[in-house]
């Protein structure tokens, strides 16, 4: 999906192009898609712009944390995965947007056994930051976009 095609897919549902200020910095759909594609791409000029426009005062801390997580970013497979996972002792994901969505960018998590049900309560249908665990990205996806040390 392209950086458009994914805008105008969250806009149907967030309605954020007309209604920018119910978003604040961290909860919106818009600078969470600038993110995934200027992280995938690794096209910092591409969130910069957008951040200028839209978020100045955020600009500085934002960029030091986007350029933090573009330096542990890595695509892999299923199967380098499932190491990392195992080594780790990942049991929870949280991606960026869906983790439906090929595009999805997951921070590893590792929480009580206990608490799963709970993370993962309503994750099916989120849009963004949705939680899931290893097992499912793992039979999804072909390759898989990890924030990993």
């Amino acid at each position: 999906m392209t950086l458009q095609e994914r805008l105008a897919y969250l806009d149907k549902q967030f309605d954020f192009i007309d209604h920018p200020g119910d978003f604040d910095f961290n909860l919106s759909p818009e600078r969470i898609a600038y993110r995934n594609e200027a992280l995938r791409t690794k096209n910092r000029d591409l969130y910069t712009a957008y951040l200028a426009d839209h978020f100045p005062d955020e600009m500085a801390a934002e960029l030091q944390r986007f350029d933090e997580t573009a330096s542990k970013l890595r695509q892999v497979s299923p199967e380098e995965a499932e190491d990392i996972f195992r080594s780790k002792g990942i049991n929870l994901l949280q991606s960026d947007l869906s983790y439906h969505e090929a595009d999805a960018i997951y921070k590893l998590l590792k929480v009580a056994d206990e608490d799963l049900s709970w993370h993962l309560e309503g994750s099916a249908t989120d849009l963004l930051n949705s939680k899931v665990r290893p097992s499912t990205v793992l039979q999804q996806k072909r390759n898989i976009w990890l924030i990993a040390d």
